[in-house]
């Protein structure tokens, strides 16, 4: 605790240009490897994956 620089990595998944889902990840290489694995099931799906400061999520 304390740790005021601490991130989490979201990845919001688009379908047909609006926002279906968004699922946070402890590390990007996490975020990553779900993308990848999503993409080859839904080739459809718009990924965008971006790191959070965790102060915007619980404040």
């Amino acid at each position: 605790m304390g740790n005021t620089h601490a991130v989490i990595w979201k990845c919001e998944q688009y379908v047909a240009g609006k926002l279906h889902e968004k699922t946070m990840f402890d590390s990007e290489a996490q975020a990553r490897e779900f993308a990848r694995k999503l993409y080859g099931a839904r080739p459809d799906t718009i990924l965008r994956i971006e790191p959070m400061a965790i102060q915007h999520i619980w404040n």
